[in-house]
């Protein structure tokens, strides 16, 4: 009786184990015998469950109808995405390189903030 209720506590629903769990307990061998509380618990939540933990995928029928959908899928994760039409240009950078030759500076920005009307100030950006 042990092993067969100990299968469909196995197979059931994580509220239903813990429901069940009493019962498998109870009737248990004798602490002497294999099967010992610690052993079961160990079982019961080590074992995989026999139904799926997700959704299934969707059958899609014919191998061709298969392979037209994964290239239809692809296409679209794959199509680059475009900017809108009222967005402004991207501006130029002002010069090549990591060294402004204008200033000498190493590193700093390759546009001038202010010109394009921005000015930052630890990271909260102005406009005058």
């Amino acid at each position: 009786m042990a092993s067969s209720l100990a299968t469909r506590v196995l197979t059931s629903s994580p509220s239903t184990r813990t429901s069940s769990l009493g019962r498998l307990l109870a009737t248990a061998p004798s602490a002497g015998a294999a099967a010992t509380p610690a052993l079961i618990l160990c079982r019961l939540y080590s074992a995989k469950s026999l139904r799926p933990r997700g959704p299934a995928p969707i059958p899609l029928g014919s191998a061709q109808e298969q392979s037209e959908f994964e290239q239809l899928v692809k296409e679209a994760q794959t199509t680059p995405a475009t900017n809108h039409p009222d967005a402004s240009a991207p501006v130029p950078n002002e010069f090549e390189g990591n060294t402004n030759p204008m200033t000498g500076e190493v590193g700093g920005p390759k546009r001038e903030p202010i010109r394009f009307g921005d000015w930052s100030f630890k990271g909260r950006v102005t406009d005058f």
